[in-house]
C-alpha cells in the first residue's frame, strides 16, 4: 500500500511491520522507508499503543540504513561491479 496524506498511524505501522525483512529486497526496503518517513513526519511527541512505545531515535537509525540501501538502486548513477578491466598477472 502506498502511504499518502489520508493514511493513518495504523496504516503506517502495518506497512512498516509488513516489510521488516527488507534486507536484499528493494521493494520491501522502499516500503519500509516510506513508512518510517511517514512516522517521523507525522509523529506526536510519543506513540503508545497496545502497551508499545515507538522509539523515534531507533527509527531514524533504521531510516539511514534503508536510505543507503535504496540509493544503491538509483538508475541515475552508472555503477560497475568491478574495479579492474583485466586480471592481474
Amino acid at each position: 500500500m502506498a502511504l499518502d496524506s489520508t493514511s493513518t498511524l495504523t496504516d503506517a505501522l502495518a506497512q512498516y511491520n509488513d516489510n521488516l525483512l527488507w534486507d536484499g529486497d528493494i521493494t520491501k526496503a522502499s516500503a519500509a522507508l516510506a513508512a518510517i518517513r511517514w512516522l517521523l513526519i507525522n509523529r506526536p511527541k510519543i506513540i503508545e499503543t497496545n502497551d508499545r512505545t515507538v522509539n523515534f531515535e531507533l527509527l531514524m537509525n533504521e531510516q539511514a540504513k534503508l536510505e543507503k540501501f535504496v540509493s544503491g538502486f538509483s538508475t541515475s548513477v552508472n555503477r560497475a561491479s568491478f574495479v579492474a578491466g583485466r586480471m592481474p598477472t
